[in-house]
């Protein structure tokens, strides 16, 4: 299975998550789904979110140009949110999963898909 599959399989395909992208930490990306136009600027910052946390918490993060508000950052999981959309970034062991609800879809199920992916990603050590 490919990154592409993963993407449109385990995360659009669910019915849960509107966008998604698979990043490394150096924002290089992996695999995103055709409808989200992530600049080479936000990937990079997404990849890095993990090494700054209290700053990301100050100042939000931009995905597709719109600045999203940080609710909660730790270790494994961003939550970021703007008006009825919002994202979750889970960290893995060698990458990040960004998900992205918007209207109409519960974020408590886009985290929950995006959270078991990133599951099974550590689970194969990725």
């Amino acid at each position: 299975m490919s990154w592409n599959d993963i993407i449109n399989n385990n995360l659009i395909g669910s019915g849960n998550v509107s966008k998604a992208a698979i990043l490394g930490f150096d924002g290089a990306v992996w695999a995103k789904s055709d409808n989200f136009n992530i600049s080479v600027e936000e990937a990079v910052a997404a990849g890095k979110a993990f090494t700054a946390l209290d700053a990301l918490l100050g100042t939000g993060l931009r995905l597709e140009g719109q600045k999203f508000l940080i609710l909660n950052a730790d270790e494994d999981r961003v939550i970021g949110k703007q008006g009825g959309s919002g994202f979750f970034i889970y960290k893995t062991t060698k990458a990040v999963i960004i998900a992205i609800y918007e209207k109409g879809l519960q974020p408590e199920m886009c985290s929950k898909t995006t959270g078991a992916l990133a599951d099974y990603f550590k689970g194969i050590g990725y």
